[in-house]
């Protein structure tokens, strides 16, 4: 397999007629990593081609390589490590792709994958929204693990009226009773060993409609 010369790297932001994603295929800086790495339209990161010196003083040509992202195991985001000045980064693809075509994130909002594959960064699969509209996609889509929780962890229902309706707008579900507890149990530092006893007599009062 021969390797990138000079003359031999296509410059940055063209189509490289030997890749077969590459027609079409728009490239931009990503920000803060500028002259370093760039990212696509389709969710691609690539290392730019470009001269720099090595630890020895020396003059080293690091030709345009497209990089393999890993996926992370909890919720299958694709990250892809950065290093400018033997620092490095690991950042998930969507928030490269969404910095270099729309801007910054907006305080309050979040990258939303609208088709719920956490795995398509394409930039036409991507919007910044609130965390309640993050909710509802992965409840649309069946990946939100709150919408399959029935019981907190002391075994309490989530059902109506045991929910905490603030949390419910956000398009979770909490215990409403552990909740009280807590509060309850806050003042009452001396009743912390009790607090599953406490959350018990809350639960009861609530689904006996007495709260």
């Amino acid at each position: 397999m021969s390797r990138h010369t000079v003359c031999d790297v296509v410059p940055s932001g063209r189509p490289d007629p030997r890749d077969p994603w590459s027609e079409g295929e728009i490239w931009k800086p990503i920000p803060g990593y500028e002259g370093y790495y760039e990212v696509s339209d389709q969710g691609r990161v690539k290392r730019v081609a470009r001269m720099a010196t090595d630890k020895s003083g020396r003059r080293k040509f690091y030709p345009e390589r497209i990089k393999s992202p890993r996926t992370e195991k909890r919720f299958g985001y694709k990250l892809a490590g950065l290093s400018v000045g033997g620092r490095g980064k690991s950042i998930r693809v969507h928030r490269l792709v969404m910095a270099a075509f729309v801007g910054p994130c907006p305080e309050g909002m979040e990258v939303c994958h609208n088709n719920g594959d956490p795995a398509d960064n394409r930039l036409v699969n991507l919007r910044y929204d609130t965390r309640v509209g993050n909710r509802r996609d992965q409840q649309r889509h069946g990946t939100d693990h709150e919408v399959n929780k029935t019981h907190c962890p002391f075994g309490h229902d989530l059902v109506t009226p045991n929910l905490r309706p603030w949390i419910l707008q956000q398009g979770r579900r909490g215990c409403l009773a552990c909740e009280r507890a807590r509060s309850y149990v806050k003042y009452h530092t001396e009743l912390r060993d009790d607090f599953e006893e406490i959350s018990d007599r809350y639960y009861g009062a609530i689904m006996g409609g007495a709260a």
